[in-house]
């Protein structure tokens, strides 16, 4: 059948019978040029106002929707990273190496600038050293420090404490704390997650992947410490 051009009646008897065909086409609008209407001194032309308002709104949701997809494409990095730090600890034949790999291939994979491993003075079952690479606090530090009723504790600045972070606190403005929970006797700890970047870390930030990494850190220290390899 031969095709006719379309002509801009037809067009118009078109928009005039769908008066709705824009409201969910926002992105026309932004190739239309519309005609300014005067009415006179002070009087508003309310068909210009609508048609900014949606193309405003148009591009509101266009940045939401990027928004929401660089958001989803950084938690799922995050999620990755996360996994192959946590396959980084698994490989580990023993307390010692479980620290090494804590403190050296994690901060990498996580973009760290240092981790720090810490457990309260505990004479009837001390925790190794490991060439000073576990850090020792006095009893009940790890309360003072958390509080007793709270086992994370997200830092935005001035985080650098000497007496978890030793030579490397110079470097430390933000870090997450976690609580690592006693197990069969073993004297309670702490793991500190610290970048040199303030505001990194932020109490209105979600901790989900922070406690699952903590989690997975505690089960190596009690793996390790009741069955020394």
């Amino acid at each position: 059948m031969e095709q006719t051009a379309l002509r801009a009646e037809d067009i118009a008897t078109y928009l005039a019978d769908n008066p709705d065909f824009f409201k969910h086409r926002h992105e026309l609008l932004d190739s239309l040029e519309m005609p300014v209407r005067h009415h006179g001194s002070g009087v508003a032309d309310m068909q210009q106002y609508v048609v900014e308002r949606l193309r405003a709104e148009s591009d509101r949701l266009r940045g939401a929707t990027s928004e929401l997809i660089n958001i989803s494409k950084s938690n799922l990095e995050t999620q990755q990273r996360i996994h192959r730090a946590v396959l980084a600890l698994l490989n580990a034949r023993g307390f010692e190496t479980f620290v090494e790999a804590l403190q050296d291939l994690v901060p990498d994979l996580l973009d760290l600038d240092c981790i720090a491993i810490c457990f309260e003075e505990h004479p009837e079952n001390p925790i190794p050293r490991c060439g000073g690479r576990v850090r020792r606090l006095t009893h009940g530090a790890v309360d003072q420090v958390l509080g007793e009723d709270h086992d994370v504790w997200l830092v935005p600045e001035h985080a650098g404490d000497e007496a978890i972070f030793g030579p490397k606190a110079d470097i430390v403005n933000s870090a997450a704390l976690v609580r690592l929970a006693p197990f069969y006797g073993d004297p309670v700890g702490l793991v500190a997650f610290g970048v040199a970047e303030p505001g990194y870390f932020s109490p209105a930030q979600g901790n989900d992947l922070i406690m699952f990494l903590s989690s997975v850190i505690e089960f190596g220290v009690r793996r390790w410490l009741t069955n020394p390899a």
